[in-house]
């Protein structure tokens, strides 16, 4: 950096470079199928995490002042260096190589794993390039990390337990006479409970249910009026809703029908964790026509899942939104206007009193005005109708210093929400990239139903699209799908983000599976994942259709049955792989308390059943009998956690080597302390120190990633 021919000559060859792996990247991309899918949309996201972790926490550029500090074994030291950070950042059985150019040519790459990249079948290549450091010394402090401590941490949850979504008169039972002489949901004329799931281990805290009634009148002159409920849940008794308690919200576009809702409560001493049952009895009028379009269950409650200690688990929560929008001002009773928006905390409805319109193209993928929880219309979306929809959205930042472990939205949707799409944003690209839709979007196989109606996710993983060291933008819209005039009332209630870090370099490998629903009423997906000799836990982590009926999981290709029930939140594979004495991926001692890992590649197949019956949940397969549809999501995902044995380290800038030795061993002490009750690092562990001269190194440095899965 200090001589000018030098920086000259440099830059242009590093230009050279640049333009080279830029055109390369382009070819590869070009030659891919146009259809890659999620396992490809992974890859991508995990190999962005991987560069922007690595340039935050400074190992991209102390790697590439290590290449060229005149050393003998400055190569393969900066090569060793790159792969102790890659191999806690990129999952076992995920190949990887690596290359950098600050003015030698250094590649790592992890040997052994499945394929190469000359044979793999799905390759993803990432570039970028990082500035070099100021001239000056570059002080490096690390001690070697003790293995890691597991302790159980609480985590509250709310989830959506049971959604309908539909007019019920569109299924056979009441489509003649309708709700008045089939008096039940379900059954029709007599009682037949409706199953739903509570996760096992679960203790409840709070339980909602939100029910949606339409009327039209008879004869002239009588008010129109909701119908009342008896809702019995696991036959305790009845909670009653009479008609006069459920609040207007609007008269139907180009209909004289109108809408109201109810919310209510459940106690919660008449749950329990594991399989509940409930069913609706309608209370009529003769007087009117009635109809059900949406009813839902939520719950809230605390579990427990075994972490690593110095693991932080925050809950970031996203505003409520709720109403409907219209694409023209109408007469909506009791005033005209564009829609209404309703609060979620008091009932109450207020007017939508101007037109708030976007189309897809404007709305998907950009920065919009409509992310702020009031109702809007979405217009020419592929494929589909326009939408009656909500938006909310929430920002956070992730220091440089914490390492993501974990994270994911819980998405609750109720209402007429017919379909949803969940986004991220991160400040290093500032672009908005999509996790999830509904209907098939982009490459991305999300439905077998072609537009993806009732396709709504629970819990969606995103730990490998937040990034470290930027700010984080989360959003997720709902709509309603408006065939003709139905804009209907939709909701967002207690949405969050889960997201888990550490400042210390703790290797947690996640194996999401894919999100999809299927065409009928399974969904069956295999997932491999690996297991180190370092590995200490595997985990199972499930997000499934909000209206599963059952969960099986095995090993796939077996007959080994690791569970068989009702939905839950995660399931711990080796405790019961010990449990049933297969001992497959635990040792042929172990027992469910005191496991111990046996390495190699495994596959495990998880099956989702949905609803014996459409009706239960909307569904929309209208034949006698027909089944409910079933889904898995990309919550659901496989953990394999490994003990801390890497090194904990910081670097810093000095004007000489002492100055930078001594920033550095504060930096790191500074890491420590907040792990660790603001205690400094005992004596008794030893700090190793170096430092670098960063005169040699250019002003700009290109870095390649390639993954690849078998």
């Amino acid at each position: 950096m200090d001589e000018k021919g030098y920086i000259f000559t440099a830059d242009a060859a590093l230009a050279l470079v640049v333009v080279i792996v830029f055109t390369v990247t382009v070819v590869s991309y070009t030659m891919l199928p146009m259809y890659m899918g999620q396992d490809h949309q992974h890859l991508e996201a995990m190999a962005d995490s991987a560069l922007q972790t690595m340039e935050q926490d400074g190992t991209l550029r102390y790697a590439s002042i290590m290449a060229v500090n005149n050393s003998t074994t400055a190569n393969s030291d900066s090569a060793d260096f790159l792969n102790e950070s890659l191999q806690t950042l990129i999952p076992s059985g995920i190949g990887y190589r690596i290359t950098m150019n600050p003015g030698t040519v250094v590649s790592a790459d992890n040997k052994g794993v499945p394929g190469t990249p000359t044979y793999s079948t799905d390759v993803v290549t990432r570039v970028r390039v990082i500035s070099g450091p100021e001239e000056g010394w570059w002080g490096r402090a690390w001690y070697k990390s003790e293995p890691v401590e597991f302790t159980n941490q609480q985590i509250n949850l709310t989830t959506t337990a049971w959604m309908f979504h539909n007019w019920l008169t569109n299924f056979p039972t009441w489509s003649g006479t309708g709700l008045r002489t089939n008096l039940y949901w379900g059954g029709g004329s007599s009682a037949s409970s409706i199953t739903f799931p509570i996760p096992s281990g679960a203790t409840l805290l709070n339980a909602s249910f939100i029910q949606g009634s339409a009327s039209t009148r008879r004869y002239s002159g009588t008010t129109q009026q909701a119908f009342g409920t008896n809702t019995v849940v696991n036959s305790n008794p009845a909670i009653i809703t009479n008609p006069d308690q459920f609040t207007f919200l609007n008269r139907r576009v180009d209909s004289s029908e109108r809408m109201f809702n109810y919310q209510g409560i459940i106690p919660i001493s008449s749950l329990n964790p594991g399989n509940n049952n409930f069913y609706v009895r309608f209370l009529t009028d003769n007087n009117f026509n009635y109809n059900m379009p949406w009813f839902s269950i939520l719950t809230t409650y605390t579990t427990n899942i075994t972490v690593p200690i110095n693991v932080t688990t925050d809950r970031l929560l996203f505003p409520n939104a709720a109403g409907l929008a219209v694409n023209r001002e109408v007469d909506l009773g009791n005033g005209t206007g564009y829609g209404r928006i309703y609060d979620l905390a008091t009932g109450q409805v207020s007017n939508l009193n101007d037109p708030r319109i976007i189309s897809w193209a404007d709305m998907k993928g950009r920065d919009h005005i409509y992310s702020d929880g009031i109702p809007f219309v979405i217009t020419n979306i592929p494929g589909n109708d326009p939408g009656s929809a909500v938006c909310v959205e929430q920002s956070f930042s992730v220091p440089s210093t914490s390492n993501i472990l974990d994270a994911y939205v819980v998405v609750n949707t109720w209402g007429a929400t017919d379909k949803t799409l969940v986004e991220v944003w991160s400040s290093d690209s500032s672009t908005w990239r999509t996790v999830f839709n509904s209907f098939d979007l982009d490459g991305n196989d999300y439905t077998d139903r072609g537009d993806g109606y009732g396709n709504l996710p629970g819990i969606i993983y995103i730990g490998n699209e937040l990034r470290q060291g930027a700010s984080n933008k989360v959003r997720i819209t709902a709509w309603d799908d408006v065939p003709s005039s139905d804009y209907d009332l939709v909701g967002l209630q207690d949405c969050f983000t889960v997201l888990s870090t550490s400042d210390f370099k703790v290797k947690w490998d996640t194996y999401p599976f894919n999100s999809h629903q299927a065409s009928g009423n399974t969904e069956t997906q295999d997932q491999t994942f690996t297991i180190t000799s370092d590995s200490q836990k595997a985990m199972l982590f499930l997000g499934t259709g909000l209206n599963t009926r059952n969960v099986r999981v095995t090993y796939a290709g077996t007959s080994q049955e690791l569970y068989n029930g009702p939905s839950t939140f995660s399931l711990d594979l080796a405790s019961i792989d010990a449990q049933k004495k297969f001992n497959r991926i635990t040792t042929s001692n172990s027992t469910a308390t005191n496991y111990t890992l046996v390495p190699g590649t495994y596959n495990l197949r998880v099956s989702v059943t949905g609803p014996r019956y459409a009706w239960e949940s909307g569904d929309d397969n209208y034949g006698y009998g027909d089944y409910g549809v079933a889904s898995i999501f990309s919550g659901t995902r496989i953990v394999v956690i490994n003990p801390q044995i890497q090194n904990e380290w910081s670097a810093t800038m000095g004007p000489n080597p002492e100055i930078a030795i001594q920033n550095a061993i504060l930096q790191l002490n500074d890491t420590y302390k907040r792990s660790h009750n603001n205690n400094p690092i005992p004596s008794t562990i030893p700090i190793y120190t170096s430092a670098l001269y960063t005169g040699n190194t250019p002003n700009s440095v290109p870095v390649r990633l390639e993954l690849w899965k078998q």
